[in-house]
């Protein structure tokens, strides 16, 4: 086995920039310990999105009509025109603004895909501490301040990623190196943004097996790859198709860790073993919001700025069937775990 461990990649930054994110992160951080130590029970951070429209419009997207294909959903769910839509872009600033005020000191930014609201993203970062965009990286990644990091989605190596993401072959003329389609976009975009990127991979109960190729790929030819983050499929109910039954969710924390034990566990920053243990362990399996941290904490609110139910995978998202990296991630913080608690700083840290 190679054992060559993975090194994440770092952006170079001035003494003074350094120092300017050091100060911003220790406020926003402070503030969080600050209401904590005083009991209140408040939301802290925020999953909004950002723009209705897409560049994608991956056929499973969870904000679009089921009966829309690919095409439709270019459109944007919302359909609106120009002019309109940059109203409401308007309109998502001064919520920010608003969450900026209630206290909220991390945003997650979605969509739609949040590359093509670039003016918003900026925004978001003057206000905020801590930015996370979630990217499909099939856009070029704009010039983003240090508050942000970049997340892009996958679902499994190149060729399973094309399929699943781009059935109408709308990336299909894309290249890059040895990789096409929307793939060869992805490793591109990454590889030529200034800071580079985290790759989510969400994997589909029947890509549980490529997992390692999918790793080695990312590794191999993504240059700028700062880690990789680990989530699986949830669904409606125990009997949806897409959700994992334990057999799955045990394979997946094995291949998991061979893959840690092959390139380090530096490579998976949101995956480390304790967060493990509550993503796939059946003691672990939460039953309803209440015991789950990121509805109990984190705000999401859809374009029109209404609530989407108790997380980001609406009301409809059967908690028993969770496969959020993030709702393992923050059970981990939440016993002092420093390994992973040490991995989600790097991501706080610009």
């Amino acid at each position: 086995m190679n054992t060559k461990k993975f090194s994440p990649y770092r952006p170079t930054y001035s003494p003074v920039e350094t120092l300017e994110r050091t100060f911003s992160l220790t406020g926003g951080l402070g503030q969080v310990a600050l209401q904590s130590f005083q009991g209140k029970e408040k939301n802290i951070a925020a999953s909004v999105e950002i723009t209705d429209r897409c560049n994608a419009g991956c056929h499973y997207c969870y904000v679009y009509p089921r009966e829309w294909d690919q095409k439709q959903r270019l459109q944007g769910y919302l359909n609106l025109p120009k002019e309109q839509h940059k109203d409401r872009e308007s309109q998502v600033i001064r919520r920010l603004h608003s969450l900026k005020a209630s206290g909220i000191v991390h945003v997650t930014l979605v969509g739609g895909e949040p590359s093509l609201a670039p003016d918003v993203i900026r925004a978001a970062a003057d206000l905020f501490p801590i930015v996370w965009v979630v990217s499909n990286g099939a856009a070029a990644l704009p010039a983003l301040p240090r508050s942000v990091s970049v997340f892009v989605s996958m679902d499994g190596p190149p060729n399973f990623h094309n399929q699943s993401r781009d059935p109408m072959g709308f990336f299909e003329n894309h290249h890059y190196e040895n990789t096409r389609g929307m793939s060869a976009a992805i490793a591109r975009n990454i590889n030529r943004s200034e800071r580079g990127a985290y790759v989510h991979l969400t994997l589909p109960k029947g890509a549980i097996e490529l997992f390692s190729e999918a790793v080695d790929w990312l590794v191999t030819t993504v240059t700028k790859l700062r880690g990789i983050i680990i989530s699986g499929t949830t669904g409606n109910s125990k009997l949806d198709p897409v959700a994992y039954d334990l057999s799955d969710r045990r394979r997946l924390k094995v291949l998991v860790e061979c893959a840690a034990e092959k390139y380090g566990w530096e490579l998976f920053p949101f995956n480390q073993p304790l967060t493990n243990s509550f993503m796939f362990d059946e003691d672990k399996v939460i039953h309803d919001p209440s015991e789950c941290l990121v509805a109990q904490t984190v705000n999401s609110l859809d374009f029109d700025g209404k609530s989407t139910g108790k997380c980001i995978l609406r009301d409809e998202a059967d908690c028993e069937t969770c496969m959020c990296n993030i709702t393992g991630m923050s059970r981990a913080i939440e016993k002092a775990d420093l390994n992973t608690i040490f991995g989600v700083l790097r991501a706080f840290s610009g």
